[in-house]
């Protein structure tokens, strides 16, 4: 391993270490308050339907569903899963939230597993012990990732041959919006925040960022890492899943903090958020 490794692996610890602080300090309602599909009903039934949908599309011969769920919190994906019966490891950052989840969870205690630290090392733990899944899920996690095809593509190997992955709320690439959706994305954000307080440290923020200048040892600027690379590749990630042999359905949709806002993009038919449903061709064929 040479300097630029080495050095690499250290930032990447302090991002981790960054991100385990930053949403260990978060609480159920701080989550609702900035996260539109857990705030919004229609978002939440959109989210059930595509869970539903997982389910759905699965072909294994009965056997119990085991399902992998990145970025687990305090069980967003995982609760409607362990529902449905399925076998469900939960993987996060945050121990806190992975114990908040395993006490929301106590009646499907044997359903339950869990794991926290960085989501790479939890791959890796999980390929050395050959570990398989039918889904694998990541609900509002992807755009927290830098690399977060590189995390797909880890993820991918350790599905069985008949088997879904499943993504949900991630922003869709800021260039392939219209102007329209682009301005209303903003005026709507910008709509909500005005009564979130903290004006002077907002205003500072959105100052350096219009400069393009990020900072690394922010949680506001690593957590939310879609910000400083024009959101998540859709278009990236089908064909990254196309290359395991999925076939993808992308769901765009609006979302947005403000009620108000959420409301009217859903009128005007808008979308700046999507999620991805991928299968495998061959559970496609046995249907």
């Amino acid at each position: 391993m040479n300097d630029h490794d080495v050095g690499q692996c250290l930032r990447d610890a302090e991002i981790v270490a960054m991100n385990q602080e930053y949403f260990r300090k978060q609480t159920r309602e701080s989550f609702v308050k900035v996260s539109p599909h857990l705030k919004h009903k229609t978002l939440g039934i959109l989210f059930e339907e595509m869970v539903a949908q997982s389910f759905g599309q699965l072909v294994n011969g009965g056997d119990k569903v085991a399902v992998l769920d990145m970025g687990a919190g305090d069980g967003t994906l995982a609760l409607p899963c362990l529902a449905l019966g399925a076998e469900v490891l939960a993987a996060d950052a945050s121990a806190e939230l992975l114990n908040g989840l395993e006490e929301a969870a106590a009646e499907y205690r044997g359903q339950l597993t869990t794991m926290h630290g960085d989501i790479f090392h939890i791959l890796e733990e999980l390929e050395r012990r050959d570990c398989q899944f039918d889904v694998v899920g990541a609900s509002s996690f992807l755009h927290h990732i830098p690399d977060y095809l590189k995390l797909c593509r880890c993820a991918a190997g350790m599905l069985r041959r008949n088997a879904v992955f499943f993504t949900f709320q991630d922003p869709l690439r800021y260039d392939t919006l219209s102007r329209f959706t682009y301005f209303f994305d903003r005026i709507s954000y910008f709509g909500w925040r005005l009564f979130q307080g903290g004006y002077l440290k907002g205003l500072r923020t959105r100052l350096r960022r219009m400069r393009g200048h990020y900072r690394g040892d922010l949680p506001e600027d690593m957590t939310e890492y879609h910000v400083v690379r024009n959101g998540v590749d859709q278009s990236a990630l089908v064909a990254c899943l196309e290359s395991f042999g999925f076939e993808c359905r992308v769901r765009s949709y609006w979302s947005t903090q403000s009620r108000f806002f959420q409301w009217a993009g859903e009128v005007l038919h808008l979308a700046n958020t999507f999620g991805i449903l991928a299968t495998r061709k061959e559970a496609l064929r046995a249907e």
